[in-house]
């Protein structure tokens, strides 16, 4: 593919661990999805985060404010383009996914932080659907998809920021993720993590407050080792390491129940993993593939190319 990169293990390269675990988010800031298998696109992972939930200023919606998106599961079959969405107590929706803009499918200019592009509004029934969730915390939310032109999913967004020390990759860009399009961490990051909770607050958390893409294991690498990659082959697939990821309130919500914890991992984040201060508390390494088309499966091997320079 243009601009792709081509990055072929090295003889002798190391194998530090396996994928436990891969995950994608159909709906934004909505419950996670375990898969087996996840097929790498252009935008990240196939499916994930295309859709989200927007307010009466067509801003994106977020377990920050509304912490009982957290117990809407939306599952999407890619083959037909059909999305259900459930929660405890309530019927099921079922919900045909419209990627091209038609009379009662209007497009709307939404944001995602300070990004506007456009989206294909999905009907007044997923909207009532919705509404009945939040009932008094928000009156109005409409999902959102991202539009389709030839068949390709259409994302103005540019992959932000890209480091200027770091190769560039061209044509990278991210739907309706925050920052980056595929997050990883490893369940040796989570340990000693959990190891410094249990010690000062006598809590500990679970991999999903995290929301990652994909989880790590084994090999011998040593917590945050993923912070010092430059370059990872997983699976078939190689990706550049290029930010981590700053951790937010978010991760007081429980991802099953909703509730939010008195006492979340943030402040023991704060303590020994903000070296930029107290508000960028970092857990979790954004890659960005170099190669669209593979697919990537629980039980592949990691092996890093390279290691960022000291």
């Amino acid at each position: 593919m243009s601009g792709d990169v081509s990055c072929q293990p090295p003889s002798g390269s190391q194998e530090h661990a396996v994928v436990t675990e891969l995950n994608i988010y159909p709906v934004k800031s909505c419950q996670a999805v375990s898969v087996q298998s996840v097929v790498v696109d252009k935008l990240g992972f196939s499916g994930d985060r295309r859709l989200m939930i927007v307010d009466s200023n067509n801003r994106f919606l977020h377990q920050r404010k509304f912490p009982q998106l957290a117990t809407v599961r939306a599952v999407l079959n890619e083959q037909d383009d059909m999305l259900t969405l459930s929660v405890p107590g309530k019927a099921s929706l079922t919900v045909d996914v419209c990627r091209l803009p038609r009379d009662d499918r209007p497009i709307r200019q939404v944001t995602v932080w300070d990004s506007a592009l456009p989206a294909v509004d999905q009907g007044d029934e997923a909207a009532q659907w919705l509404e009945a969730i939040f009932e008094s915390s928000a009156s109005f939310a409409r999902l959102v998809a991202l539009p389709q032109v030839d068949s390709l999913e259409c994302c103005p967004r540019p992959l932000q920021p890209f480091p200027a020390s770091l190769p560039q990759v061209p044509d990278r860009h991210v739907a309706f993720a925050d920052k980056g399009s595929v997050l990883v961490i490893s369940e040796e990051s989570l340990a000693d993590l959990n190891t410094r909770f249990q010690a000062g607050w006598k809590h500990s958390v679970p991999m999903n407050r995290f929301r990652p893409n994909i989880v790590i294991s084994g090999g011998g690498a040593a917590a945050f080792d993923e912070d010092r990659w430059l370059l990872v082959q997983i699976g078939s697939v190689p990706f550049m390491a290029y930010d981590k990821a700053t951790r937010c309130k978010m991760t007081a919500v429980d991802q099953q129940s909703g509730q939010v914890d008195k006492i979340g991992p943030l402040e023991v984040l704060r303590s020994y993993r903000a070296p930029r201060g107290p508000a960028y508390a970092e857990f979790g390494q954004f890659v960005v593939p170099l190669q669209v088309g593979g697919t990537i499966n629980v039980g592949d091997s990691v092996v890093v190319l390279e290691y960022k320079k000291s």
